[in-house]
């Protein structure tokens, strides 16, 4: 399962869908989570606005669901889902927005620490404390959980998207201390293989870090990240020995917003 695909660079069209269906079937993936991401769309004005989003919030929420039941209806393996920027203070809006939607699934995700995108642009981590930057992240990630709004916390330590990180000490505290603070909540965390083809060049969570997580006893899903269908599934093989290898004994599946766990 190749949960977390966006078909956002492409028309909402059967045409392109199905591409990313044919190169699933290429490399082995069953299924498909397509999630497109939320602030896209102008029904999500209310979750997330601002002068960075606006040229880019142009889509309609109804023809992605429109598109994704007609792929369902022709039996093609494929989920619906959103992800959604999570933003302190915005847990109501989300809530009303998601409400009804058909959706198997929707992901949690970070990038906006107060009006900073911090993996929209290398130069803006100039000058940047780093302790204090990764201090604030963890701390949305943790509100992130504790709203219960998301089925799935979408790529922990994305804000290392560029390769800026506090010292190895440090950043393990940091997470150690989001670790303890999540731990009692019930959410599946996603393993994002995108990361590897980001500037960092590392899976979201870090090695190190999942290994913390497998000990916290959180169950897993799997996602590329992928934005063009070539992406999807990547490093998936690879991947999945090294989960089975921390002894996570399934990956998550998804339906009508249940999961379903499948021994790996």
């Amino acid at each position: 399962m190749d949960n977390h695909v966006h078909l956002e660079n492409g028309p909402y069209t059967l045409d392109w869908l199905e591409k990313f269906v044919m190169q699933a079937d290429r490399v082995g993936v069953e299924e498909l989570g397509i999630v497109e991401h939320f602030y896209r769309f102008v029904e999500a004005k209310d979750c997330l606005y601002n002068e960075h989003i606006a040229p880019k919030q142009n889509q309609h929420l109804e023809d992605y669901l429109e598109l994704m039941a007609r792929a369902q209806q022709k039996g093609w393996p494929v989920r619906t889902g959103l992800e959604v920027d999570y933003i302190p203070g915005k847990e109501d809006n989300i809530r009303r927005a998601l409400k009804g939607l058909p959706l198997d699934f929707v992901i949690g995700s970070v990038h906006w620490l107060d009006n900073w995108c911090f993996d929209a642009d290398a130069a803006s981590w100039e000058g940047r404390d780093l302790e204090k930057a990764y201090r604030q992240y963890y701390d949305v990630m943790a509100q992130a959980v504790e709203s219960k709004l998301f089925d799935v916390l979408g790529h922990p330590g994305n804000i290392g998207y560029f390769g800026h990180r506090p010292d190895l000490d440090v950043l393990t505290r940091i997470e150690n201390e989001w670790l303890a603070r999540i731990k009692r909540h019930r959410i599946c965390i996603e393993v994002n293989t995108g990361g590897l083809l980001r500037p960092a060049g590392t899976l979201f969570p870090r090695v190190d870090l999942l290994k913390r997580i497998r000990v916290a006893n959180f169950d897993i899903s799997l996602g590329s990240d992928a934005h063009y269908p070539e992406h999807v599934g990547h490093a998936f093989p690879e991947t999945q020995r090294m989960v089975k290898q921390m002894f996570f004994p399934c990956v998550s599946r998804f339906q009508r917003r249940r999961c379903r766990l499948v021994s790996i």
